[in-house]
């Protein structure tokens, strides 16, 4: 009997299943042939490397666990997780740039033999082995329901479907089985209804399990919620070692002699990127509020090996939250988001404070922030303001809440430079030198002919003496300080992106976002390179942070992560 699970999951009550479709971007393949994630791989990822591109989708709740010798493979909709238990490090993951099969998995197994993932899908088993990156695909009749592996030679797979069995080589040779095979001869990996009764505590008292991560839901200021245990596989050599997925708290490493778990932390907290800001090792990630589960801030390491998730308090809940700007200073980050102006401390508290029109905001939609001293400057639907932080303001009514100006202007970008305050509106580019934060400041407009510096400004960026704008039309390069007149930078062709979005720059490379793509231009040699969706990313950019080594891009399928060259370009 078969039920269905959410994101186009399907389970068999045997047997550990698996994730959501992952699209084909791998070589092709024969029956009973192979093919290759790394020389062989054909479609519009050809010639990426694994390491040299990653999308992180979000891997908080777990469908679907199998174990290995070696990995564990968590399935979510963000694709199969893989970790190295031996090197307690995460693997790059199968994901639907990457993947196998546009089509649903229905059993996930994790090899005894070997390292090697194995997955049935509708008239084939595809097995992964992620030492060497390597796709097999073997088709067999019908839909697998049941892989299983023979204990004697080689420890073949043995895969049931259509109402029959057919044992599989580990060279991808099919060849029939009369009969079922002999139980004593036969490994079938345990499934999560088999340790659900060798360990009830898992099924009736969760919050044994989930103890050990204190975490921040068990702050008083936290929603009280327990997370339910949905999926698990065991080792296949260590009794004391259970892997759990949860229904929205990630992966867990269960000891079940001592009654405890350590969590694992992987990818995105929800689905989506709304913004991008950067931190000294890493990069934070706010979302688009697509998730009804959890919501809030992730942040990621550079190497991608650690993660931690900060969601939102009883008072200021971040579910459903769409963010449209993020900047930190200090520990704090400030967001722009549908929902008002929201303050993050980034420490150990994780304290979370919000500002709306009912504070006296211009406009519920805060599209820009630009901190400075103990507040943020914000730019809103309806005007700017400066909102100074409440636990350092003694006017509790105001809720710190300064200077007001340019109301009724559609505010889309502000960027400080040196005391300068630069803002892009729907009015074009305005400045305003050294603002007061009680009074704000005399608005002026840069000097320049160019009439694109009168029509609206989508993005600001400022990297050493150069500020860039971005328009519909094109990008702008200015001096902040004056003395050079504004130009265009005709290499950022903003044409070939779509709709634009973000501008970003550095001492390397110039970029520019949007809908349909990226466009960059080396600062050294001049050299352009252009990323596009459906090719090189999976939705539009909405957000860029670049790092020495990466470029990460925000996009509403995920996380990308894309390693830099000498030029500052992705390679």
């Amino acid at each position: 009997m078969r039920r269905r699970l959410p994101s186009g999951l399907s389970a068999v009550s045997s047997i550990a299943v698996a994730s959501t479709v992952l699209a084909a971007a791998c070589a092709p393949v024969v029956p009973g042939g192979t093919g290759g994630l790394g020389a062989a791989r054909e479609g519009p990822y050809a010639g990426w490397q694994r390491e040299e591109r990653q999308r992180i989708g979000s891997f908080s709740t777990v469908q679907a666990v199998a174990v290995s010798r070696r990995y564990v493979y968590a399935a979510s909709s963000g694709g199969i997780a893989i970790y190295d238990r031996f090197t307690e490090r995460w693997l790059p993951p199968l994901t639907r740039d990457l993947g196998i099969a546009d089509q649903q998995v229905t059993v996930m197994a994790g090899d005894p033999v070997e390292d090697a993932l194995w997955l049935g899908v509708p008239g084939g088993v595809i097995t992964y082995r992620p030492l060497t990156e390597h796709v097999q695909r073997t088709i067999v009749m019908g839909v697998p329901q049941v892989i299983a592996f023979d204990r004697s030679g080689a420890g073949d797979a043995l895969v049931r479907s259509a109402g029959q069995w057919t044992r599989v080589s580990r060279a991808g040779i099919t060849t029939p089985v009369n009969g079922a095979p002999i139980a004593a001869q036969t490994l079938v990996p345990r499934s999560f209804e088999d340790l659900l009764q060798q360990f009830p505590t898992l099924r009736t008292q969760p919050q044994l399990l989930l103890r050990s991560a204190a975490g921040n839901r068990q702050q008083a200021n936290r929603p009280l919620r327990q997370f339910a245990v949905i999926s698990g596989a065991a080792s296949p050599d260590r009794t004391s070692e259970v892997w759990l997925g949860t229904d929205g708290d990630g992966v867990y490493q269960y000891d079940p002699s001592f009654l405890s778990g350590k969590a694992l932390p992987y990818g995105l907290l929800e689905p989506g990127v709304g913004a991008l800001a950067p931190a000294a090792d890493g990069v934070w990630a706010a979302g688009l509020g697509a998730s009804e589960r959890r919501g809030g801030l992730t942040f990621a390491t550079n190497d991608l090996q650690r993660w931690r998730w900060i969601e939102g308090t009883l008072a200021v809940p971040l579910t459903g939250v769409r963010t449209f700007a993020m900047a930190t200073r200090a520990n704090r980050a400030w967001l722009g988001t549908d929902r008002g102006l929201i303050r993050v401390r980034l420490d150990g508290d994780n304290d979370v404070q919000s500002w709306s029109n009912l504070d006296g905001l211009a406009d519920a939609r805060v599209l820009a922030v630009a901190p400075r001293g103990e507040g943020v400057w914000a730019g809103t639907a309806r005007g700017l303001l400066y909102v100074n932080d409440t636990s350092d303001t003694k006017a509790p009514r105001t809720r710190g809440i300064g200077a007001r100006l340019l109301d009724n202007l559609v505010i889309n970008a502000l960027q400080f430079t040196g005391d300068t305050l630069w803002v892009g509106s729907d009015a074009g580019l305005l400045a305003i030198p050294s603002p007061n934060t009680a009074v704000g400041g005399p608005v002026s407009r840069p000097l320049g002919n160019d009439p694109a510096l009168r029509r609206p400004v989508r993005s600001l960026a400022w990297s050493d003496s150069v500020l860039l704008a971005l328009t519909d039309d094109a990008v702008l390069q200015l001096a902040p300080h004056g003395g050079v007149e504004p130009a265009r930078v005709p290499a950022l062709d903003v044409l070939q992106i779509g709709r634009p979005l973000r501008v970003a720059i550095d001492d390397r490379a110039m970029w520019a976002a949007g809908s349909d793509g990226v466009i960059m231009v080396s600062r050294r040699t001049g050299a352009v390179r252009v990323l596009r969706v459906g090719g090189d990313l999976p939705g539009p950019a909405l957000d860029l942070v670049a790092q020495r080594d990466w470029l990460f891009v925000g996009t509403p399928q995920g996380l990308m992560r894309f390693r830099r060259g000498a030029d500052g370009l992705v390679l």
